[in-house]
């Protein structure tokens, strides 16, 4: 069985503190019989994949983790298949997602609406999704990929000239081109202008 579990980051950690944390909640978990992955690092929280033989464990899982990480923000199970959302509530979800620097949740919810898009909106969910994507390499301490990725983003979004669901599109494309041109990554919202 696999969780995304989110944990407080009380200490202020940052992606640089990757290693060191994932030992820290491997360590704290291995007598469960657990296993943990993807560990990333937001400016609010601790997140990875918790992954388990049998759910009677969670519990006692959570309990290690929490007593050497911080507090549990979220628990959601992730085996098994997912209610299809609505676009345009697929869309709402993946920026609220991506606002609370939960980017591999944003990616997952934009990439819902991503299927059934086309044309502009289309190549927008992809640059959309493509930002998220590069946000959870950053939160894995991976400048290149980030980088890399945010590139990749920012080409999607360089030709759209208009607001897409309050999001200025031109001023976002310009947000990348700054991070790129001083190769520093940095979480960041999208301004939605509501």
């Amino acid at each position: 069985m696999r969780f995304l579990i989110r944990l407080a980051n009380q200490g202020g950690a940052t992606p640089a503190d990757r290693k060191q944390l994932t030992k820290t909640a491997y360590e704290a978990v291995r007598n469960f019989g657990a296993d943990l992955g993807n560990l990333r690092v937001s400016s609010s929280a601790v997140e990875f994949d918790l992954l388990l033989d049998s759910e009677d464990k969670l519990q006692s899982s959570l309990k290690a983790i929490e007593d050497k990480i911080g507090r549990l923000l979220t628990v959601r199970k992730l085996d098994g298949e997912s209610s299809p959302i609505e676009k345009t509530k697929s869309i709402r979800l993946g920026i609220d997602l991506f606002n609370e620097e939960r980017y591999w949740e944003s990616h997952e919810a934009l990439e819902s609406a991503w299927k059934i898009a086309t044309g502009d909106e289309k190549e927008i969910l992809q640059g959309l999704i493509l930002i998220a994507a590069a946000l959870v390499h950053w939160q894995k301490n991976e400048k290149h990929i980030t980088l890399s990725v945010m590139k990749r983003a920012r080409d999607k979004l360089a030709s759209h000239q208009a607001r897409y669901f309050g999001i200025d599109i031109p001023a976002l494309a310009n947000k990348l081109d700054r991070v790129l041109e001083a190769s520093r990554p940095e979480f960041f919202k999208l301004n939605t202008g509501i």
